[in-house]
């Protein structure tokens, strides 16, 4: 049995503590704006600022391309001296793709429109938006593998504390409604990007020379992966669009609302990952090189490892059933209390989506983005289905169903893709997870 001591002077869990309280500063901020901002915003006001949200999410998925995953899992194989070249032609593809989704607005922006009601100067400026995080998440995932937790922290919390400033200022002060909101969520993501710049200017990261062929190699690395990314907006904003065209714009807040309040979760979850990514991609580097013996060795520290998450994620998504329950009647009045409903199962959704997130690390190791890809895609495509019959069944209820159901799905699909590549000893005897983390 190991004591309290030897608990804590695992690096894992060190590095999972703090990331934990900087992301849980970061995210208590919009957290507490959350009821702040729905006292001004009428459900369906909510409703259509969700749409905004979405259309960044899709954005962010084209424009990003993946290029901070990329980023993670080649870091270790970059030459030191080739690091500024590297990130500049990855940002240098950023603004490339952030050109292209503005062409493809200036084509396709009534159809976005129709069904996200947004304008085309609103999806202009999601695609800023989007361009803008692309850059600040790229250079997070710097921070990351160099284990610079503490500035990682802080320019996390900045960018929280930036975006509640000027949300209360334009929703509350100004009274600007949902546009107020957007405008806010744009001018963070900016201010965000500009000092990520900043920051990477002053440790001569940029302007590195063009690199046709690196670009060329990013572009594919994260093209596969398109599917993939794009999956998350199919499984957390697909539902939105479906919500609001087949009951009303109303019940779409009110079911966003609910999925805010859940990413309490993505607090654990992010915090652990960010801990975790470099020292697993470090560990299955030393694996692929290894005697079979040898490699076994971190094969079982690496389960140990998956098996501490799913006890203390169990744990969180229980509680945070319990804590919701507690405080949205405290915070929340009329129509958004229905946000309760649908705790249960977005609980369920959220531990399956946190479970995928670790056994995709290995599939993301070995860069096998097509497979991945591939499933998440399809398991997108079901749940588009799912959630479609189900809502026209069941109501915005039926969007957690099918969400929940399609969660368990994909992790499982994953986990067994994740085991061919690796055969990993999942039932062996574990005597204590924390000892050899």
């Amino acid at each position: 049995m190991l004591s309290a001591k030897q608990l804590l002077k695992s690096p894992l869990l060190k590095s999972t503590m703090i990331y934990t309280m900087g992301d849980s500063i970061g995210k208590a901020i919009p957290f507490i704006l959350l009821p702040i901002v729905a006292k001004y915003l009428s459900p369906a006001d909510f409703g259509v600022f969700t749409n905004f949200g979405v259309a960044v999410q899709i954005f962010t998925a084209i424009c990003a391309l993946n290029t901070y995953s990329m980023l993670s899992v080649s870091y270790y194989s970059i030459d030191p001296g080739g690091l500024r070249d590297y990130l500049s032609n990855l940002i240098y593809l950023i603004v490339a793709l952030g050109a292209f989704t503005c062409l493809m607005i200036l084509l396709f922006d009534g159809f976005v429109e129709r069904y996200l009601g947004i304008s085309a100067m609103w999806q202009y400026l999601a695609v800023l938006s989007s361009v803008a995080a692309s850059i600040f998440m790229l250079y997070t995932s710097l921070l990351r593998m160099q284990n610079r937790i503490y500035l990682f922290n802080a320019v996390q919390i900045l960018q929280s504390l930036v975006t509640a400033v000027l949300a209360i200022a334009f929703v509350v002060v100004l009274r600007w409604s949902w546009q107020g909101r957007a405008i806010s969520m744009v001018a963070a993501a900016v201010v965000s990007m500009m000092l990520s710049l900043w920051l990477m200017g002053r440790s001569r990261y940029l302007f590195g020379k063009v690199d046709a062929g690196e670009i060329k190699r990013a572009f594919h690395f994260g093209l596969p992966l398109l599917p993939h990314t794009l999956s998350f907006w199919f499984k957390s904003g697909m539902d939105k669009i479906i919500i609001s065209n087949c009951v009303n714009i109303a019940a779409n807040g009110v079911y966003s609302v609910a999925f805010n309040l859940g990413g309490i979760i993505g607090v654990f979850t992010g915090s652990f990952f960010n801990a975790y990514a470099p020292l697993m991609y470090k560990d299955l580097s030393l694996v692929d090189t290894l005697p079979e013996d040898e490699a076994m060795v971190i094969k079982k520290k690496l389960v140990k490892i998956t098996y501490l998450f799913a006890a203390l994620l169990l744990g969180m998504c229980v509680g945070s059933y319990f804590i919701m329950v507690f405080i949205i009647p405290l915070f929340f009045s009329g129509d958004y209390l229905g946000a309760i409903q649908y705790m249960p199962l977005l609980m369920t959704t959220l531990y399956f989506q946190g479970m995928y997130s670790m056994v995709s690390g290995y599939i993301f190791y070995r860069k096998k983005t097509k497979i991945l890809g591939t499933i998440t895609f399809l398991s997108s495509m079901l749940q588009i289905c799912l959630t479609y019959l189900f809502v026209r069944s069941f109501g915005s209820l039926g969007a957690v169903y099918s969400s929940s159901l399609v969660s368990l799905i994909t992790f499982l699909a994953v986990l067994f893709y994740a085991d061919s590549l690796y055969r990993l000893p999942w039932n062996f005897r574990a005597r204590s997870v924390v000892a050899i983390v």
